[in-house]
């Protein structure tokens, strides 16, 4: 049987035109409902249902029903069964099964120099231990755990984000190789926490500084021994620190390692999809400093000052309010989404995207966000 896939070719295509320095035939359109959103919005508990591949399929699968954006809005998966099996200390669900990172500092300040001098052996023999419940249980056998888990997780969902993309006729050349972090936030979020690093830059800046060249040679590694899949494979980076720092700390502790990690990023032949969380308005200057073409994803960033300020030979996406899908009318939505695309779509680079993904079920009205879509089909033509 000969499947017509006219229309998926059609949206692969505006994305290969963005992304070679091409003006698209319109904006492409993405939006991002994550696997509790979607369940919730079917009507399941977290509780219960976020722990079955198969709920979680036909909720992705609905998602893709209601919502006809250019990529699909859920990706049918969930570790929900692996932080609850190997007791991740990182990932903590709440009485209504909703999983949270808490601030937690598994790297003591006194620790600095031994995990300077060998991040990975540092992580495996002391971090790991003191954030996987697993690890203290069963110290010979937990790694090999973990691994089944991951596995055996992994599994149930295979093939599923490839299938509905098929079977939706969405584009499928953007193709995620990995989630890392700027060196920076990788301390700040994963070893020493938000507020523990930022005395750490008082008391001890050298520790901090050596610690991001130490972190930057890590991710590189494993940059390395990521696979190119696709036609477009890209890297993800979320952006966390710099909005709640200095300009001069952005630049001193914050930047060179992150501008190194992206070059290497290039270097390897994928292309960097970064998301620059909360404000970045202080900093947007320092986006043109990054080489080549990247995504630029912006959450509460100002629009005009972004079209004014960065590069128009990267990518822009995100932008729109998304807590507008949730409170204003369908008018209210789509007058939103037409000053998003005059103040950020005029020059051909850019991807339309809510600020933020869904991540619960209240946070949109499923009305509101089909009404956007539809308007973008149009009004998005170039």
């Amino acid at each position: 049987m000969n499947i017509d896939n006219t229309l998926q070719q059609e949206r692969n295509q505006l994305f290969i035109d963005l992304c070679s320095g091409k003006q698209p035939t319109r904006v492409p359109i993405t939006v991002g409902v994550t696997a509790e959103a979607a369940l919730e919005k079917c009507g399941y508990s977290l509780l219960r249902e976020l722990y079955s591949a198969e709920k979680i399929y036909e909720a992705a699968e609905e998602m893709a029903r209601l919502f006809d954006s250019d990529t699909i809005p859920t990706g049918p998966f969930s570790q929900a069964a692996v932080f609850r099996y190997v007791d991740q200390k990182f990932m903590v669900p709440g009485s209504d099964g909703f999983f949270q990172h808490p601030d937690i500092s598994p790297l003591e300040l006194e620790e600095y120099p031994e995990f300077i001098k060998d991040p990975f052996e540092f992580i495996t023999n002391k971090i790991q231990p003191r954030v996987f419940g697993m690890l203290q249980d069963d110290p010979v056998f937990g790694h090999v755990k973990i691994k089944i888990a991951r596995d055996v997780v992994a599994s149930k969902f295979a093939g599923m984000g490839a299938k509905l993309t098929e079977k939706y006729q969405r584009a499928n050349v953007l193709a995620p190789g990995a989630l890392l972090w700027a060196p920076y936030d990788f301390i700040a979020d994963y070893i020493r926490s938000f507020s523990k690093i930022s005395t750490d830059i008082k008391r001890k800046p050298q520790w901090v500084l050596d610690a991001c060249e130490a972190v930057l040679e890590y991710e590189i590694r494993q940059i390395k021994n990521t696979p190119l899949r696709g036609e477009i494979p890209t890297i993800g980076y979320p952006l966390h620190m710099p909005p709640f720092m200095r300009p001069k700390e952005v630049e001193k502790f914050w930047w060179p390692t992150f501008k190194k990690l992206i070059v290497a990023t290039q270097e390897a032949g994928f292309l960097p999809s970064i998301f620059c969380e909360a404000n970045w308005d202080a900093h947007l200057d320092l986006l043109n400093d990054l080489p080549g073409r990247v995504i630029l994803s912006f959450e509460t960033s100002d629009q005009k000052l972004i079209a004014q300020k960065v590069s128009t030979r990267h990518i822009y996406s995100h932008g729109y309010p998304a807590v507008l899908l949730k409170t204003g009318t369908k008018q209210q939505c789509i007058d939103e989404a037409k000053s998003t695309l005059d103040n950020l779509a005029g020059a051909g680079n850019y991807i339309f995207s809510p600020n933020k993904a869904a991540i619960r079920g209240t946070d949109f009205k499923t009305e509101n966000l089909q009404a956007v879509i539809e308007f973008l089909k149009d009004y998005g033509k170039y």
